[in-house]
């Protein structure tokens, strides 16, 4: 049984590891490791339309993915990133979205709380599995709040969304994935292929030097 769990955590993190080659796009950081290569446009395009294809393949050119040392520009990066992103768990909301809660109208806290029941959740309770202060999170159900990107996280790998789930949470929420993140790159990962196992996602969140959400 362990040596099942082993491999499948090693499999999760060699598919991991394509993934994120294929979309990470700080390319400054990329660029500024040891092994990094200039490629060509000519040796992206080869066959493809060089004008219908060349402002797609000038950024792809960029990413780990097209490297002749791939694993070693990842291997570099994955040494030096630094994990400084930082949000708080909700902000206020504005006035127009704080008056709508006071007539009950909060679109985010109405889909929250919805959204949490259709996975077989209680909403009011979720508080604490969540790390914030109980009267925060009531807050957040009324719409008074409105939760960040981190917070929309945590709701997403403790419900297990789907992916269209989480995606409309993020909309709700005014939040955004930004693939220049190394967090934002894994979470992606772990939604487009529901991987919610606590494990498996400590593991993914471990290996890319992240601090862990959940």
């Amino acid at each position: 049984m362990q040596d099942t769990q082993t491999a499948a955590g090693s499999e999760l993190l060699r598919d991991l590891d394509d993934y994120f080659c294929k979309k990470f796009t700080d390319f400054d950081m990329i660029g500024a490791m040891p092994s990094y290569q200039s490629v060509t446009l000519s040796m992206i395009l080869k066959n493809k339309n060089r004008i219908e294809d060349g402002e797609y393949a000038a950024n792809e050119m960029r990413k780990i993915s097209f490297q002749p040392e791939a694993a070693k520009v990842l291997a570099e990066l994955k040494e030096r990133y630094v994990d400084n992103t930082f949000t708080f768990s909700f902000r206020p909301g504005t006035l127009r979205e704080r008056l709508a809660a006071l007539f009950g109208r909060s679109a985010s806290g109405r889909f929250i709380e919805k959204l949490i029941r259709s996975y077989g959740e209680l909403p009011a309770p979720l508080w604490e599995k969540l790390g914030i202060a109980q009267k925060d999170w009531k807050a957040v159900l009324r719409g008074f709040y409105i939760p960040e990107k981190v917070l929309v996280y945590k709701l997403t790998l403790l419900l297990g969304l789907s992916q269209g789930d989480h995606a409309a949470l993020m909309r709700v929420c005014g939040a955004s994935a930004d693939l220049a993140d190394a967090r934002d790159v894994v979470m992606r990962y772990l939604v487009d292929y529901r991987v919610y196992n606590r494990d498996m996602i400590a593991a993914a969140f471990k290996e890319y030097r992240l601090r862990p959400i959940v």
